[in-house]
């Protein structure tokens, strides 16, 4: 419990280094279970990205896609395809968030966010109507009320 403690609080305080060290002791340990280990594998795997490692985000967070059902899975699709996205992978981040949008994932945040994602890759695409029309439906059909989602809306569409 005060490992995870640590992890999650080092995270939040930017201090990387400490949340990868109490990660991977997390991970060392086999009293802990399989979504301690999942949040420990992902929280390694941001840590990672925000020290420059992308490569080698991309590969932990890829181990945690399998079950885009649980709340790790679908976090780690969607960032996944978000640093794919980032890296000017296309394509790659295109099949990724439509991976996470086929689960159809009980994460209507994470979901949204997928949408969201797929919004920007259909406007580097060249496709803006269909950019645009993402984000129509997702304001008008998102049952959650999160402002930083309806945020995220309208600055796509008020960008056009």
């Amino acid at each position: 419990t005060a490992r995870l403690g640590i992890m999650r609080l080092s995270f939040t305080m930017n201090e990387y280094s400490a949340a990868i060290e109490a990660a991977d002791a997390l991970l060392a340990s086999s009293a802990i279970g399989a979504d301690v280990k999942s949040e420990a594998t992902f929280t390694k795997a941001l840590a990672l990205q925000k020290q420059g490692k992308g490569a080698e985000s991309m590969q932990l967070l890829q181990t945690l896609t399998g079950d885009p059902e649980s709340l790790w899975g679908a976090k780690s699709l969607y960032y996944l395809a978000q640093q794919q996205f980032d890296a000017r992978q296309t394509d790659e981040a295109d099949r990724t968030v439509n991976r996470l949008i086929d689960a159809n994932p009980p994460h209507d945040y994470w979901l949204a966010r997928g949408f969201i994602l797929l919004s920007d890759i259909r406007r580097r695409q060249g496709n803006s109507f269909e950019a645009d029309e993402y984000l129509r439906s997702l304001r008008e059909n998102y049952p959650g009320d999160e402002a930083d989602i309806m945020r995220m809306i309208d600055q796509r569409l008020n960008k056009n």
